[in-house]
């Protein structure tokens, strides 16, 4: 049976954080068996987000909100790592996102709170079988983030589905331009990684990754 892989990734807009659709030839690139989508955009400085310090003072809230998801496979925990792992190697390395040169970055560092922001979201698809950077409750990814008590300053996120290993999502997403973009972005600090199985759903494998800065 033909796997049915596809790509998503999106990057939060400067001053009003509106989004934008710059990556993808007419919204879809079709290349094979994978779909590719990509949203971009720059940064939101600290002194533009008036709601940070409320955030901040709701974090402890929302971690103990997040430790009561659903209990996580640790399978799937491994399988996050790994993302981690291959992406770090990535950016270590350099990489060419298009016809963009990017050089070696800084590892990003594991941060819980985007891990758990990211599980929240590949769950969803999962279990409401879709796929989108919308939640099925109307749920931004900034506002999911939110939700788990990242601050950010600078935040973005890439989605997939379909894909049934770690390696096999991280060269979906370098090969495509702004996921690439995302993965290669120096000013980025942090990843959270989500991945969700859900058997019976139409694509099996669900993936987030959410990036940020603070």
């Amino acid at each position: 049976m033909k796997t049915i892989s596809t790509l998503s990734s999106i990057i939060l807009l400067a001053a009003i954080g509106s989004l934008g659709c710059v990556g993808a030839p007419g919204s879809d690139e079709d290349t094979g068996d994978d779909t590719l989508l990509d949203l971009q955009g720059d940064d939101l400085s600290a002194s533009e987000d008036t709601d940070a310090v409320e955030r901040l003072g709701e974090a402890s809230d929302a971690l103990v909100a997040c430790a009561g998801q659903p209990a996580w496979q640790a399978a799937w925990e491994t399988w996050e790592d790994e993302v981690r792992t291959l992406v770090n190697q990535k950016r270590a390395a350099g990489a060419k996102c298009g016809g963009t040169t990017y050089p070696p970055a800084p590892a990003l560092a594991v941060d819980n709170r985007l891990r758990c922001s990211a599980r929240r979201h590949s769950r969803d698809m999962g279990v409401n079988n879709f796929m989108n950077h919308i939640g099925s409750d109307g749920s931004e990814p900034w506002d999911r983030m939110e939700d788990a008590g990242y601050a950010y300053t600078q935040a973005a996120e890439n989605i997939a589905v379909g894909y049934n290993s770690p390696a096999a999502v991280v060269n979906g997403w370098m090969g495509s331009v702004g996921h690439c973009q995302n993965i290669m972005k120096a000013t980025l600090k942090h990843l959270g990684v989500g991945y969700y199985r859900k058997d019976g759903s139409t694509y099996v494998h669900h993936w987030t990754q959410n990036f940020g800065r603070q």
